[in-house]
């Protein structure tokens, strides 16, 4: 018999829930772990964002040094 990992968390509020979210991905990210604890009338539900994962744009580049063509369009 194989054991089952689903964790079930009972009555969680949707607006509050889709409203979290919403706004979340709204500020650019594209991930997030849920954290769930169960309650005697209703259980919890928690959203944790890690600083990766946040969408990086297409045009964003990593951070490195500057070029001698950076330093000279700043001048």
């Amino acid at each position: 018999m194989e054991k089952s990992n689903e964790i079930r968390l009972k009555k969680i509020p949707l607006r509050a829930f889709l409203e979290a979210l919403t706004d979340i991905y709204e500020r650019g990210v594209d991930y997030v772990d849920i954290i769930g604890v169960p309650g005697e009338e209703q259980d919890s539900i928690g959203i944790s964002v890690k600083e990766d994962y946040f969408a990086k744009d297409e045009d964003e580049e990593e951070e490195g040094p500057l070029s001698d063509e950076d330093l000279n369009q700043l001048v």
